[in-house]
C-alpha cells in the first residue's frame, strides 16, 4: 500500500459520503476496498469471510452465537489474524467496541480487531493482557482528516498486509505507536502548560533553581518556563525540523508522495487563484515562465506567521500561502488579501507588510525598516533568519489587522499580468 493508494479511498468517500444511507453501504462502498488495499480478497473466503460467526461462552455457560462483519485469515485459512466490524456511517465508534472485545477473549490466536463506519477506522489490541481487549485504540485514522500524512498512515497500514502481517511484531510496534501517542498527548500538554505539571517543572528546574520553592516560587518558575517553551520549539525546528521537512520536500519534488491532499488546509487551489489578476508579473517572457521552487526556508517562514496569527485568535486554516517567482505571499482566507510577504532570493531577506513606515519602525525595534517598493506594500523590514519573524509579532498581526479592517484599496494592487503560480499542498 502506497499513499496514492490512500488517496484514491479518500477521494471514493469525498464522491459517496452523500449516499451512504447504512451500514450495508459503508460496507460495499468503502470497507471492501480497504481491504483489498490491505491486499486481501474479499471474494475469497479462505482469506475474507463475510459475516464470520462464532460460539461464545457466557457466564452462565450457556453459548451464544454472534457474528463478525469480516474476519480475515492467514494464507492457509486456519489462523484468524483481524475481525473488522462496520457500523454506519457517524456512529460513534469507540463505544460500539465491545464485540471486538469478545472476540479477542475467545479466539487465543487472534490479536487484532477494526472498528470503523468506512471513514473512521479504529484499531484494537490486547497489547496490555493477552485475550483482553485494551480499553483505547492503538492506531486510528479518518478518510476525512485533511492533516493526516497519508504516507505515514500508509506505511502502517502496510503492516497489517497480506504479504506482511507478523502478529509478533505487529504487537511491538503497535505498543509502540501508543506509547508514542501517549507520549505526544503528554508532551503537548506539559507544553502547552508547564506550570500546571509540577513534576515536570521541578525536573526543569532542579539544576537551575536551589532555594526554597514556595507557592510563589513555583508559580515564577511556572511562568518562565512558558516563556521558555517558543525558544525552545524554534532551536529544535532550526535544526532537526527544517532537515525533515526539506527531506519531504524533495520526496513531494520526485514524486514519491502525494502531492496535494484533497481538501486540504492551508492551500491555495487551482480554482480559486485562476480569477485573480491583482499580482504585478515580472517583465519579460522569460521571467514569466520562471521555474517555483517553494524552499523549506519559506516554509518555515510561513509556519511562523502561522502560529504568530493562531495565538492572536485566528483558525489556522484561514492562513493561506502562495509562491510565485519574486516573492512568498501569505493570506488571509483569499489569495489576493495578503497581509505579509517574504523575499528570500536576494542578497538580504526582508519581508513586506500593510503598516505605514512610522508606525512599522516603532513595532520593529532593532531592525532596519524602509519604504517599501509601491507594488509590494507600505513597509519593508530586513532580517537575516526566520527565528527572528518571531520578534516582529506585533507589525504581523498589525498588517493583517490592516488588511481585514481597511478599506478595499488596502488590498489592492497594480492590475498588471501576474507571475506563474505553483499550487503546492500545505505539509
Amino acid at each position: 500500500m502506497d499513499a496514492n493508494q490512500l488517496l484514491e479511498l479518500v477521494k471514493r468517500y469525498q464522491e459517496s459520503k452523500a449516499f451512504i444511507t447504512n451500514e450495508e453501504t459503508a460496507k460495499l462502498a468503502l470497507v471492501v476496498p480497504f481491504i483489498r488495499l490491505l491486499g486481501y480478497d474479499p471474494g475469497f473466503p479462505r482469506e475474507v469471510r463475510l459475516e464470520y460467526a462464532a460460539d461464545f461462552v457466557q457466564g452462565d455457560g450457556k453459548k451464544l452465537p454472534d457474528r463478525m462483519d469480516f474476519a480475515i485469515f492467514d494464507q492457509t485459512g486456519a489462523k484468524p489474524l483481524i475481525v473488522i466490524e462496520t457500523k454506519p456511517l457517524g456512529t460513534d465508534l469507540k463505544s460500539r467496541a465491545q464485540q471486538l472485545a469478545r472476540y479477542l477473549s475467545q479466539l487465543p490466536e487472534l490479536h487484532f480487531g477494526i472498528i470503523t463506519d468506512g471513514c473512521h477506522y479504529l484499531f484494537f489490541g490486547d497489547l496490555e493482557n493477552p485475550n483482553v481487549m485494551d480499553p483505547e485504540p492503538f492506531f486510528t485514522f479518518s478518510l476525512e482528516d485533511t492533516k493526516s500524512d497519508w504516507a505515514k498512515v500508509a506505511k502502517f497500514l502496510s503492516k497489517f498486509s497480506r504479504e506482511s502481517f507478523n502478529a509478533t511484531t505487529l504487537i511491538t510496534d503497535a505498543e509502540n505507536s501508543r506509547y508514542r501517542q501517549s507520549m505526544i498527548d503528554k508532551l503537548s500538554a506539559v507544553l502547552k502548560a508547564p506550570g500546571e505539571n509540577e513534576g515536570f517543572l521541578k525536573w526543569l528546574t532542579e539544576d537551575i533553581y536551589k532555594g526554597k520553592r514556595t507557592t510563589a516560587v513555583m508559580e515564577r518558575l511556572g511562568e518562565v518556563a512558558k516563556e521558555a517553551i517558543e525558544p525552545t520549539l524554534l532551536r529544535v525546528m532550526g535544526d532537526d525540523f527544517l532537515n525533515k521537512l526539506k527531506e519531504r520536500i524533495q520526496r513531494l519534488n520526485e514524486g514519491t508522495e502525494p502531492s496535494v491532499a484533497l481538501d486540504a488546509p492551508n492551500v491555495v487551489k487551482a480554482d480559486s487563484a485562476r480569477p485573480f489578476d491583482t499580482e504585478p508579473r515580472l517583465p519579460g517572457d522569460e521571467k514569466a515562465r520562471a521555474t517555483i521552487d517553494t524552499t523549506e526556508e519559506e516554509l518555515a517562514f510561513f509556519n511562523v506567521v502561522r502560529d504568530i496569527c493562531g495565538k492572536n485568535g485566528h483558525s489556522a486554516e484561514d492562513i493561506l500561502y502562495r509562491d510565485t517567482s519574486s516573492y512568498f505571499n501569505v493570506s488571509f482566507k483569499k489569495p489576493t488579501k495578503w497581509f505579509v510577504r517574504f523575499f528570500g532570493n536576494g542578497k538580504r531577506k526582508s519581508i513586506a507588510t500593510w503598516v505605514p513606515v512610522e508606525e512599522a519602525k516603532a513595532l520593529a525595534t532593532g531592525f532596519e525598516v524602509e519604504a517599501a517598493p509601491a507594488a509590494f506594500g507600505l513597509s519593508r523590514v530586513y532580517i537575516e533568519t526566520i527565528p527572528q519573524v518571531w520578534a516582529l509579532k506585533a507589525l504581523i498581526a498589525r498588517s493583517l489587522e490592516l488588511s481585514l479592517t481597511g478599506k478595499d484599496e488596502v488590498s489592492a494592487e497594480p492590475a498588471e499580468p501576474k507571475p506563474p503560480l505553483k499550487v503546492v499542498s500545505s505539509l
